[in-house]
């Protein structure tokens, strides 16, 4: 609004001093007037500005961490199948997009707002000196917003194409850093550079067809900027030679026309940023979109584990056009000790990642103590179930943290307890900081012996009556294993445990062992049972070598 209005206090200054050229002493009293409502617009003005900055300074902030939190704890509950088709950095990234692109477009608004206002208060006033020129000025703007909007569609197209590829490089780029140990063991850097490069040249010619459609808009923006200064001002020229308007309304249609084209040219440079903004948050909102594959009923009550008792009721799973499971029925007692084997693909891991409800059945029950495992909610499910899987991941942050994990209220002192149990101290206590050292990402300062330690004390940590091992000591060396088996034979008591094995030697103490081919158990029975039975899984044990099963038979 000052756009405006300080020119039209301009003008009746203008026209004070022109009305007593001949007797300037005269003019003071009008003019005290007047700078007195000149100083009080400007700290209006001022007081407008800051007032705005202090509001987007504590509103801004707000509502970044609100959507940033928001877009996580969506993205956070979707099942691990979601994060195997998703790259992490991407949708990182998206989340990044999200709260810049949202913050971006508030802040244009604070440009289009002003600019809409002062073009149609700028109209008013010339109206008042010549319908004319507020017909000029009108068709300028009409002309520019034109303009602006014949070219909004492809601007917001463009930049939502250049946004997806710009989020797929970024994956790209995350997913080539974490493989960093991968890269450098088979030296395949200039491989890497090639491979982003490619992604980086789809990046590059999407984001270049972009900005040169925006160009082509301030091309023709420039145009028709000039043709409206020389239109209205050749008017107002030509209306002041012939008397028709005065020396003040000179410099106020001047100095109004020059304000009102600068902001509408700086509010046509924001939107082609606008739309992009719009479709880099379109394209980042697009995650919001997608539905959560397992989700807690209406109806879901917690889980009561009394007994641990779980029972497969004619369950079918299949993945993609495999069908894995068909009416498969499995009972398995409170307290008992499963194990299972197979070879690689049988089913072994489908079957455990399905009592944790990673998944969901397509036909059947499973019930745990009686109760459906649907009707019940995830998060009562797996704080009663532990799993210790066979490559566990460590967060990038202290060993005691990780291993708190398990159970987030534990104390310090039954953190070093159960880690002592699990052999985790003796190497803890050689690390430059202890409990508090770092692990690096995904735990990658530790062996994977260490990692499988740390693993395993947080499933000891969480005390659940279920328990699942998942290949839990594949990566021990023989003698730390031996101290493990002591560690959890411990750990077993009580409790349900399932144990999925190649090692076919660990499952000897095994209540009962089921064994997995191609979704179905064959066979199942103690480890001496089996073994009388001179079956599938005998002839497993005589193939193994070195103590362990091959990937086929």
């Amino acid at each position: 609004m000052d756009a405006t209005l300080w020119p039209y206090l301009l003008r009746l200054i203008i026209d004070i001093f022109t009305q007593h050229d001949t007797d300037r002493a005269a003019a003071w009293p009008v003019l005290k007037g007047l700078l007195m409502w000149g100083v009080s617009l400007w700290v209006v003005v001022e007081a407008g500005f800051r007032s705005r900055d202090f509001l987007q300074a504590r509103a801004l902030p707000k509502l970044e961490a609100d959507i940033r939190m928001a877009m996580f704890d969506h993205i956070q509950y979707h099942s691990p199948k979601y994060f195997n088709e998703h790259f992490a950095g991407s949708l990182s990234n998206k989340i990044a997009d999200m709260t810049n692109q949202v913050k971006l477009l508030l802040q244009n608004m604070t440009i289009f707002i002003p600019a809409l206002a002062t073009c149609v208060v700028s109209i008013g006033f010339f109206y008042n000196i010549s319908p004319l020129f507020a017909m000029i000025l009108g068709g300028w703007l009409f002309i520019h917003l034109a303009i602006c909007f014949a070219f909004t569609k492809k601007c917001a197209t463009y930049s939502d194409i250049h946004g997806e590829a710009r989020s797929s490089l970024v994956g790209k780029i995350v997913d080539s850093l974490t493989n960093n140990f991968t890269v450098n063991l088979l030296y395949r850097f200039r491989f890497e550079k090639s491979l982003i490069a490619s992604y980086q040249k789809e990046e590059q010619d999407k984001n270049t067809l972009a900005q040169r459609y925006v160009a082509l808009m301030f091309l023709w923006m420039s145009v028709v900027f000039l043709v409206g200064i020389i239109t209205l001002n050749g008017f107002m020229i030509l209306r002041w030679m012939q008397g028709s308007i005065t020396t003040g309304e000179i410099i106020q249609i001047f100095n109004t026309t020059f304000n009102v084209m600068m902001l509408s040219w700086f509010a046509a440079q924001a939107i082609p940023q606008f739309f992009q903004s719009i479709g880099i948050a379109s394209q980042a909102l697009s995650v919001m979109n997608d539905s959560q594959d397992v989700l807690d009923s209406p109806q879901a009550a917690p889980l009561a584990v009394t007994k641990g008792e779980i029972v497969f009721e004619n369950v079918s799973f299949h993945y993609g056009e495999k069908k894995l499971f068909h009416n498969k029925a499995v009972h398995i007692k409170a307290g008992e000790k499963v194990g299972l084997v197979g070879y690689s693909g049988a089913g072994k891991s489908t079957f455990v990642n399905l009592i944790l409800r990673f998944y969901p059945v397509e036909k059947g029950r499973i019930l745990i103590d009686g109760q459906n495992i649907a009707d019940v909610t995830l998060e009562s499910l797996r704080t009663q179930v532990a799993l210790v899987p066979q490559d566990p991941v460590l967060f990038h942050r202290s060993l005691e943290d990780n291993i708190r994990y398990g159970r987030t209220d534990a104390s310090q002192c039954e953190v070093k307890d159960i880690a002592k149990l699990a052999h985790c101290d003796e190497f803890i206590i050689k690390c430059p900081n202890g409990y508090a050292s770092l692990v690096g990402e995904r735990g990658t300062k530790l062996s994977g012996g260490e990692r499988q330690r740390i693993a395993i004390a947080r499933a000891m940590l969480n005390k659940t009556p279920i328990l699942i091992l998942d290949e839990a000591t594949s990566a021990l060396d023989s003698v730390t294993e031996n101290y493990i088996q002591e560690s959890l034979e411990k750990l077993m008591q009580n409790r349900t445990t399932l144990v999925i094995a190649h090692r076919l030697s660990t499952l000897a103490k095994m209540d009962r062992i089921l064994v997995f081919d191609q979704g179905k158990i064959v066979e199942q029975g103690s480890h001496t049972e089996l073994l009388s039975k001179e079956g599938h899984y005998a002839r497993m044990w005589q193939m193994q070598a070195g103590g362990f099963l091959p990937l086929k038979p």
